[in-house]
């Protein structure tokens, strides 16, 4: 809770959408009833409203009119999870968000070297203009506590939303606009980088994550749309294929099949036949069979590589075998042939690797990066023989990872998040990049 700083100022412009001010700030969700905790500890900040901007994460108790805001900044949040209830009971208890946060003192060294901070910036890093002593003083009475020993914080949603608010979050997190943020009357020049230099390539990194995230809606906005075209014309197929039967009282014929196929392909339409409920029932049937089929195929093609990887080295548990899915993908076809599968026929099958008792399985990160790796090898094992070459090497980003164990960028990435998850080493995120450095508080606690 020290991250928060108590303020007087609220954000107007809810669902503002002025392309020419994209630097403001603006309300993106609210959520009445948010309950705040202090790591795993109820704090007194109980049943107020939640709003979510594009900078901030501002809390109020609606019920006192006069009464100030808390706000935390969008820039101390690391990660963000749904917490995990891990019993029966999870449909009673309040769901939650689990927010990881930055060190005080790192937030406020993000904050301070933003190009042209907004007052409320100022404010929070305790930046004034009445000499060397107004710091500690604009500190201490704008902070809501003065020390915390967590993390973490969570927000609880007893009157639900929590998805919603998940997803916006992220979303919001992943554009980054507080970065935008261009003030001209701003106080805080002394930090700032001016209109060129390093700022002026920050702003206009963000600007291009701002266009390209509005691209990518309005791609997938147009997908969902022909994906809704496609779903009317197979509906169309099996109900023509249906009317045929039941005009001539038989099934069709090779030739009648061939050519209600050769025009349903020309719309974009694979499979136009649809059987009827035992029909539906055996195929459904042979879809899983052929996926069994194929799931032992991919283990009996990719567990000689992954193998070779586990056992060609000196430190087995370093280097345990693992392949990305898309790499996967691309073998298994090499190795196929002229008989290809889809992405989708793969991951299907792999879930279904687990269930045969294969020597391989699948896995999934928290980033969502899906990988094949042996079924024998120890995970935690895997990640403090990780945490080891890291405090071996005093330091390592994701690249040098890659390199030492012959591993993806992606994967050697998601392997330091997934140690750095486990507590096992500590991040640092500076404009030379991602670095992972040893958990001092674990291995010397003296």
């Amino acid at each position: 809770m020290d991250r928060f700083r108590w303020c007087s100022d609220d954000v107007e412009n809810y669902g503002s959408t002025k392309q020419d001010n994209l630097d403001e700030e603006t309300i993106v969700l609210q959520k009445p009833g948010v309950r705040l905790y202090d790591g795993p500890n109820r704090s007194a900040f109980d049943s107020g409203l939640l709003k979510l901007t594009t900078h901030r994460l501002l809390w109020s108790d609606p019920f006192t009119p006069t009464s100030s805001f808390i706000a935390l900044p969008l820039a101390a949040i690391i990660s963000v999870k749904v917490e995990d209830s891990g019993n029966s009971l999870a449909m009673y208890r309040t769901p939650k968000l689990i927010l990881r946060l930055l060190t005080v003192a790192a937030l406020q060294n993000v904050l301070s070297s933003l190009p042209n901070p907004p007052q409320w910036i100022e404010q929070w890093c305790g930046i004034g203009n009445s000499g060397s002593g107004s710091d500690s003083t604009t500190f201490s009475t704008t902070a809501v506590v003065s020390h915390s020993k967590e993390d973490h914080i969570k927000l609880g949603f007893p009157m639900a939303g929590h998805q919603e608010f998940l997803q916006s979050l992220n979303e919001v997190l992943q554009v980054k606009l507080w970065t935008l943020s261009y003030y001209s009357d701003s106080k805080c020049t002394t930090k700032s980088f001016g209109t060129g230099g390093i700022g002026a390539i920050q702003r206009q990194q963000a600007a291009r994550a701002v266009k390209t995230d509005r691209n990518i809606t309005e791609t997938f906005e147009d997908l969902s749309q022909l994906m809704s075209n496609a779903n009317e014309m197979v509906k169309l197929s099996r109900m023509l294929a249906k009317k045929i039967r039941d005009t001539k009282g038989s099934d069709l014929s090779v030739n009648e099949i061939a050519e209600l196929r050769s025009a349903m392909l020309s719309m974009g339409v694979m499979e136009v036949v649809s059987g009827d409920e035992r029909g539906s029932t055996t195929s459904s049937t042979s879809s899983t069979t052929f996926y069994v089929q194929l799931a032992h195929q991919v283990s009996k093609l990719l567990f000689p590589l992954l193998k070779g990887q586990y056992s060609n080295h000196s430190d087995d548990r370093l280097y345990a075998g693992c392949i990305d899915l898309a790499t996967a993908y691309c073998r298994v076809n090499r190795a196929r042939g002229m008989d290809l599968i889809s992405p989708e026929d793969l991951l299907r099958a792999c879930r279904y690797l687990d269930k045969e008792g294969l020597p391989v399985r699948l896995k999934g990160y928290a980033n969502g990066l899906l990988v094949l790796q042996l079924a024998s090898e120890d995970e935690m094992e895997t990640l403090k023989s990780t945490a080891e070459l890291v405090e071996k090497r005093t330091s390592l980003s994701a690249d040098e990872l890659a390199r030492i164990v012959n591993l993806s960028p992606f994967l050697a990435k998601a392997r330091l998040l997934a140690v750095e998850e486990a507590g096992l080493i500590c991040r640092d995120d500076s404009e030379a990049g991602l670095r992972f450095y040893p958990n001092y508080f674990l291995t010397r606690p003296d």
